[in-house]
């Protein structure tokens, strides 16, 4: 049993905001599994389709993806979110859902629609890197602190959910640190979680590239160094009552005791259940 922001979960694992984590299915296969919260999202206020295919690739020891949140928008799942809750808490669950804007205003909406619906936890997603407005790429807020600090105040104004932050990696301590100093000051802040994919990897095969839209996230093993680090320099960083949820390379109960020796509370994973099923996330039971 672990406790984030005082919503105690049993378990030290979930899935992570991706593809496989958006409908009422999904939430009825997780809700098979031994993980101690099912995660829904990212959801955006309006439906998304996401990115063209390929938008996806399995290479070794590593993945891509370029999904570009795809989701059936706020008013779907307006309707749809109470039925995911209920099917979370009757299998013993805590439901998080995991929300994405493109404006302080967009957070606001879906923070508003997730309070009235009464999800366990709210997730603001900070940092995904695949999401083209016209076709050019969308600055990451967790690179952009005065946006960071706007939204969050802008839905703790608004919600009493207790809030994740959903973050990039930082390859520049000085500046995660800064970000963690941020954090700390934030009342309604439960919790970091780190970290999104990295940004802008690329792979081809025969000089084309294997994703449509050119870069994509870097998930998988390879990155689990990097997941690693950042959930160290955050445990050391921010204060004790923030929960540090470890994200990056998570396949195996012996990567879940690595993250949690590392100074996480809990892990999620993403793309383990993405190539290989939900049901896969029970690999990660003790």
């Amino acid at each position: 049993m672990v406790s984030i922001g005082g919503v105690e979960i049993n378990g030290t694992f979930m899935n992570a905001a991706c593809a496989v984590a958006k409908t009422m299915e999904d939430v009825q296969k997780f809700s098979k599994t031994r993980a101690g919260a099912i995660l829904v999202g990212s959801i955006t206020v309006e439906s998304r389709d996401g990115n063209v295919e390929p938008r996806w690739f399995v290479g070794d020891g590593y993945a891509l993806n370029s999904f570009g949140m795809p989701n059936g928008g706020l008013e779907h799942y307006r309707s749809v979110l109470p039925e995911m809750i209920k099917t979370a808490h009757d299998s013993g669950k805590k439901l998080i859902l995991d929300i994405a804007g493109f404006s302080t205003k967009d957070y606001v909406q879906l923070a508003t629609m997730a309070d009235e619906v009464g999800v366990d936890l709210l997730e603001l997603n900070l940092g995904c890197p695949n999401i083209r407005v016209d076709g050019e790429q969308k600055p990451i807020v967790s690179f952009d602190r005065e946006s960071m600090i706007e939204i969050i105040d802008a839905v703790s104004s608004i919600t009493k959910i207790p809030l994740i932050l959903k973050l990039s990696p930082y390859s520049n301590p000085a500046e995660l640190k800064a970000v963690a100093e941020l954090i700390n000051n934030c009342e309604k802040v439960s919790a970091v979680s780190t970290m999104n994919t990295m940004p802008n990897g690329y792979m081809s095969k025969d000089g084309v590239p294997v994703i449509s839209m050119t870069f994509a996230g870097v998930s998988g093993k390879a990155i689990q160094p990097i997941a690693l680090g950042q959930v160290k320099q955050f445990r050391n960083q921010l204060n004790p009552g923030i929960a540090v949820i470890g994200v990056g390379g998570i396949e195996s109960a012996e990567d879940v005791e690595l993250f949690l020796n590392a100074g996480a509370t809990a892990v999620q994973a993403a793309t383990l259940i993405v190539r290989d099923g939900h049901s896969a996330l029970d690999r990660l039971a003790t």
